[in-house]
């Protein structure tokens, strides 16, 4: 199953917003939709552009998500995905606190 704060490889395809065909992202979707439903969301990560996050972004340094680099994720980006799309085992996870942030800016992004 896939859990909110996991980051896998997502085959995202052209035109997508994503940059690249397949795609490190963010599950963002609840854990009882992720175990129960056929689809999941996710928010693909970027590697540019880093010395500027805004409100509707979150910093994800690499100390803390257990991947190789410092990435972001942009929540304005939000794919819901057939599980299929998924091509990877866990790539890294974000602790609560971190989520806590992820969580922020997709209020904000959403106006909840």
């Amino acid at each position: 199953m896939y859990k909110r704060g996991g980051i896998y490889h997502v085959e995202m395809g052209p035109g997508s917003g994503a940059g690249t065909e397949v795609s490190p992202c963010l599950v963002v979707s609840n854990n009882i939709s992720n175990e129960f439903s056929p689809v999941v969301t996710v928010i693909p990560l970027s590697f540019s552009s880093l010395e500027r996050i805004y409100d509707f972004e979150t910093l994800l340094p690499a100390a803390k998500t257990g991947l190789e680099r410092d990435a972001k994720i942009s929540s304005h980006l939000l794919f819901t995905i057939d599980k299929t799309k998924v091509v990877s085992d866990r790539l890294g996870f974000l602790s609560k606190r971190l989520m806590v942030e992820v969580d922020r800016a997709l209020r904000f992004q959403l106006g909840l």
